[in-house]
């Protein structure tokens, strides 16, 4: 006689790590209004070192100083995710809580995705054409070594805080390999602080350059904030197909993903890996 199967839970799990929300400021607003179109804020950005006049302040043909005009702004627009499942069960009102739980356990990769690719129509994202290229990489990668010194320098540069690094999420390896990067927390980080997405996405270069094979591009930001919406689910009766009986449960979230002062490119070569 055939025995049935028998039910048990699913086995335990352990959430995403070292990605996206690890190193950024994520902010669950109460009002829901800016994903209608946007967000938009003024960073407080530098450009080091700060100018220095060594004549004297009476010296009639002391130099003018040169300050940069006006206040910087930044805009990032809506990115609208979606997940979720069709079931023939209507009796589960389980299904539209699954769809709930597979959105929190995507989106961080989605995300990190569309920030570097901009494949969800983001106008800003790191693979931009006009991204800066640090030390002419694109012609000639560098060591990795050098690569995460210039982005994490660029940062200090333009932003005077902590900024974010970014590389693939194939290269955290490498990384550990050459000690560049360590636990800080529930961060990992480079070797001057500097918090590191390790982001699940295909690694293109500033115009979608596909790197070659043994070079991975790597990108630096300056502070980056996360505003998530709510997460949408339709109620039950909404979700069912009376046609067929069927559950459409699907759930909806609005993010905006954008970084303050700067963003820079380097193309590196891996340890390892012939010249």
């Amino acid at each position: 006689m055939t025995q049935p199967f028998v039910y048990v839970e699913a086995p335990a799990t352990t959430p995403y790590r070292y990605g996206l929300f690890s190193a950024a400021a994520v902010v669950d607003p109460a009002d829901q209004r800016e994903f209608q179109a946007g967000v938009e804020w003024e960073p407080q950005c530098v450009d080091a070192p700060a100018p220095t006049n060594v004549a004297a302040a009476s010296d009639p043909n002391r130099a003018p100083m040169a300050l940069p005009d006006g206040v910087p702004l930044v805009q990032a627009g809506v990115i609208r995710l979606y997940t979720g499942l069709t079931g023939r069960s209507p009796a589960r009102p389980d299904l539209l809580e699954r769809a709930r739980r597979a959105m929190g356990m995507v989106e961080q990769q989605s995300l990190e995705h569309y920030a570097w690719t901009g494949e969800a129509g983001n106008a800003d994202y790191l693979a931009a054409a006009d991204t800066e290229v640090l030390a002419g990489s694109d012609a000639a990668a560098v060591p990795l070594e050098t690569g995460v010194g210039l982005l994490e320098a660029h940062i200090g540069d333009r932003s005077g805080v902590l900024g974010v690094l970014w590389a693939p999420r194939w290269t955290a390896g490498w990384f550990a390999e050459k000690g560049q990067s360590r636990i800080e927390g529930p961060r990992l980080v480079g070797p001057l602080g500097n918090p590191i997405v390790f982001a699940q996405t295909t690694g293109v270069g500033p115009g979608g350059a596909a790197p070659a094979a043994g070079e991975a591009w790597l990108y630096a930001t300056g502070p980056v904030m996360v505003r998530r919406s709510a997460v949408f689910l339709p109620k039950l009766p909404e979700a069912l197909d009376r046609k067929d009986n069927e559950v459409f449960a699907v759930a909806e979230r609005f993010y905006t993903v954008g970084w303050s002062c700067t963003v820079a490119a380097v193309k590196v070569k891996l340890p390892g890996v012939p010249a």
